[in-house]
């Protein structure tokens, strides 16, 4: 039988050996343990984890740990992602430093989502009342 492709989101199972990748509540990045429970469903997953001073930590989500073994590969996503972001946000501020007549023109706040007329009414409104 051919052995199972496991990727960083392939979700855990009970008695795996696993490492922190971001810190949580009470535990630093870095920590081991082993997985004692494994709950949720989908992409909701959680576990139960046994750290090595002994101490059990429940729903410890997913995207915070990593086989150790597959670190490497997890700091390798990461850098893309931060890099890919790091691009997209440089994009963004050329593309408004490109074209700031389009900023000015809409304010980007709540009156862009409101039509024109409705606007127009409101004031009107506003200054009958006001005697103005």
């Amino acid at each position: 039988m051919a052995k199972k492709n496991i990727t960083l989101d392939t979700p855990f199972k009970r008695g795996e050996k696993v490492m922190l990748v971001n810190p949580i509540p009470g535990r630093i990045e870095g920590e081991r343990g082993k997985v004692r429970l494994v709950s949720g469903f989908d992409d909701w997953k959680r576990y139960w984890i046994r750290f090595n001073d002994g101490q059990l930590v429940g729903s410890v989500d997913h995207q915070n740990l990593v086989r150790p073994r597959m670190y490497p590969d997890w700091r390798q996503r990461e850098e893309a992602i931060a890099a890919a972001e790091a691009a997209a946000e440089a994009g963004e501020v050329a593309a408004t430093s490109s074209a700031p007549e389009v900023a000015a023109v809409g304010g980007g706040g709540i009156a862009d989502q409101i039509p024109a007329a409705l606007l127009e009414r409101s004031r009107s409104a506003k200054a009958r009342l006001s005697g103005g």
